[in-house]
């Protein structure tokens, strides 16, 4: 059963569908301001090759601060919480107090507004105790607008493709403002799909 989206959710659906039928939104789309207490429930499906295996996993938001946000992730057994910036510029994941990778200066996974064709490209240093290195990162934004339909609903969502240091492409995922998120996200190197299951917003 598809859930259904809140009132605004539906406006901004509305507005987007309005404005691009055929083509991008009518205006370049800025970055989301998120609140402890959303939460994001995703479908997580690994490719054929990797067994084709399906689980859930949820995205929460536990920490709102004005350096950033702290977002708890849970599949299965395993819980990690990742960080960002304001921006949603990925600064590290933690595990139980212990870092598991980090990104200096933080991966800018996001570079808002939003609008099609955007591309950025980055330098950053990786570490993790296994791949250490200074990497460079290419993120670009599709030409226009697409409809993303997913158990959670049907989204408008853009495009973002980031590739590495030599243009092989590392994942690729479709935010959508009504979610304030992605709603599909597709990883080339882990080699699986997440889409969006359900979305809840904190309460005021």
């Amino acid at each position: 059963m598809r859930r259904v989206l809140g009132r605004l959710g539906v406006l901004a659906l509305l507005a987007l569908l309005a404005g691009c039928a055929s083509g991008p939104p009518p205006a370049p789309i800025e970055g989301p301001e998120w609140k402890v207490g959303d939460r994001w429930v995703f479908r997580r499906t690994t490719t054929a090759t990797m067994g084709g295996v399906a689980t859930l996993a949820t995205h929460e938001v536990i920490e709102a601060t004005p350096e950033g946000y702290a977002v708890r992730v849970t599949r299965l057994n395993q819980e990690f919480t990742r960080h960002w910036s304001r921006e949603l510029h990925l600064s590290r994941h933690v595990s139980g107090g212990r870092p598991l990778n980090a990104y200096e200066p933080p991966a800018m996974y996001f570079a808002w507004p939003l609008f099609p064709g955007k591309t950025w490209t980055q330098e950053f240093e990786y570490r993790d105790g296994k791949s250490d290195g200074r990497y460079t990162n290419t993120w670009r934004v599709g030409k226009e607008a697409e409809r993303v339909d997913v158990v959670g609903g049907l989204f408008v969502a853009v495009r973002v493709e980031r590739l590495g240091g030599t243009g092989e492409p590392l994942d690729t995922y479709w935010y959508a403002p009504a979610a304030r998120y992605w709603v599909r996200l597709e990883d080339h190197v882990n080699q699986f799909v997440e889409e969006l299951v359900e979305f809840r917003r904190a309460q005021p």
